[in-house]
């Protein structure tokens, strides 16, 4: 074993000899590329990259691990370890020409002495080279690496548009390729930035041509699934990374205008009904439609009444409400947001709930003592909004003969006064519009004449308005 092992290490040395002598010729050649390069320069400036990555094919055999691949491969390992990629350059562009798949290190360290190589260049024709070189570097990876576990052929197609795109920007359909086939190979197992990428550079291509629309929405729907999941899945690593793209990507989709509510019904209506038994397809979409803001398309109405119907939830029963209430069924719309309430935990969507059914039973079953129940069940789940006190007091504010007695009949000006100042103090941003109703119901107030000769009415004193309001309120 000991004869072996000197005799390994003879072999190497000799060959670390062998390449010492060629580092001045080395030199000299590389000086000489150059030269050509400033030669060639405009037939390579912008060179184009292949637009597709070809199929895998059968892995071809490596070459002979040679002394001399093995002192080469020893050499630049350990310099570019350092990031001294100086040194490092002579022994891997040996190794890279004479080596091919003997050793991934060729390959992963490669990427790194090139992209070294990139940013030292100052000549664009000889930096185009490089590029296309840096490209080279993962095609030879994806052809003797690509089965490989770690980094795998989906994954380097993912790094190698990353690269693509920081060098040649323009080249976006061509990344574009690569990312789709990156991720969807990849699924959840995909880096945050593969992900991230993809949405902006499909948007990118929307962005030029709006034709894509549905190319880019279908993106982020599969790209947005993943990362929400992943973010939520606090076994992961990197659940924190994909918690911090997710609502980069949610903000990109937000502002593309891609997702008008037209174009998300041409998009789905049919993908709606063929898919009426695909639960999580029919919650994505009626996620993406809420996220829209189309939540008045009877698509939307269609995916969450499907929805609910295979497994009843808080959120599809708050959308068969909504397209109950649409129809004018006001009545299954009540028995939809009771239902959402009851499987509510959130206590801000239950009282959210509570109101719609509210000025359901006002505007629209002329039923004030209902609305003020569920008005008023709405403050218990969350006190601190103040709609439900101006629905109330908008409701006293219309109520009419109570009394025989015009002055008294007045007095539900009062009690009506007393919930537009209740609500925006409990919601200073309400301020301004109950402002603009005290305004205008105080001047209804019962005048100080009307008041002396009314015997129950007595200016600072408490005084019960009757029938259904019954609420006591201060005489003024």
């Amino acid at each position: 074993m000991m004869k072996r092992n000197v005799m390994l290490l003879l072999s190497a040395l000799i060959a670390f000899s062998a390449v010492a002598q060629k580092q001045g010729a080395f030199k000299a050649e590389k000086q000489k590329k150059a030269d050509i390069g400033i030669e060639k320069k405009a037939e390579v400036a912008a060179k184009p990259v292949a637009k597709t990555v070809a199929e895998p094919v059968a892995k071809p055999q490596p070459a002979p691990l040679t002394p001399e691949c093995n002192a080469n491969i020893s050499l630049f390992a350990e310099a570019a370890k350092q990031k001294n990629y100086a040194d490092a350059l002579t022994p891997w562009e040996s190794a890279f020409a004479n080596c091919k798949g003997t050793h991934r290190a060729i390959y992963t360290y490669g990427v790194k002495i090139v992209d070294w190589q990139i940013s030292q260049e100052k000549d664009p024709a000889v930096r185009e080279q490089l590029i296309d070189k840096l490209m080279a570097v993962y095609d030879e990876q994806i052809l003797y690496f690509g089965d490989d576990t770690k980094q795998p052929r989906a994954y380097l197609l993912g790094m190698k548009a990353y690269y693509l795109l920081q060098y040649r920007p323009t080249e976006k359909q061509t990344a574009y390729e690569w990312l789709s086939e990156s991720v969807h190979t990849l699924g959840k197992k995909a880096q945050p930035a593969f992900f991230q990428q993809f949405i902006s550079t499909s948007y990118e291509l929307y962005k030029a041509d709006n034709t894509l629309a549905t190319q880019f929405i279908n993106d982020y729907v599969y790209a947005n699934d993943i990362v929400e999941k992943n973010a939520a899945d606090q076994s992961l690593k990197n659940a924190a990374v994909y918690a911090k793209i997710d609502p980069v990507i949610d903000q990109v989709f937000a502002l593309s205008g891609a997702a008008d509510c037209e174009q998300m019904d041409k998009i789905y209506a049919a993908q709606v009904e063929n898919r009426k038994a695909d639960y999580e397809f029919l919650t994505a979409t009626t996620r993406l439609y809420r996220q829209v803001n189309c939540r008045e398309s009877e698509v939307y109405f269609k995916a969450a009444e499907y929805a609910h119907s295979i497994k009843p939830t808080a959120e599809s029963a708050a959308g068969c409400a909504a397209m109950s209430y649409k129809k004018g069924d006001y009545a299954k719309a009540i028995d939809y947001y009771l239902e959402s309430v009851s499987m509510q935990e959130n206590a801000e969507e239950i009282a959210d709930n509570y109101l719609k059914i509210a000025q359901i039973y006002n505007a629209n079953l002329n039923n004030f003592v209902k609305a003020r129940e569920y008005a008023r069940k709405s403050l218990e789940a969350n006190p601190n909004q103040g709609a439900p006190y101006l629905l109330i007091g908008l409701m006293y504010a219309n109520t009419r003969g109570i009394y025989d007695s015009a002055a008294l009949n007045k007095t539900v000006y009062w009690v009506a006064v007393d919930k537009f100042i209740k609500a925006k103090q409990v919601e200073p941003a309400l301020e301004e519009k109950a402002n603009e109703l005290i305004r205008s119901y105080a001047p209804h107030f019962p005048s100080k004449e009307e008041i002396f000769f009314e015997p129950d009415l007595e200016d600072g004193k408490a005084f019960t308005v009757g029938g259904w309001i019954g609420e006591t309120t201060i005489c003024r």
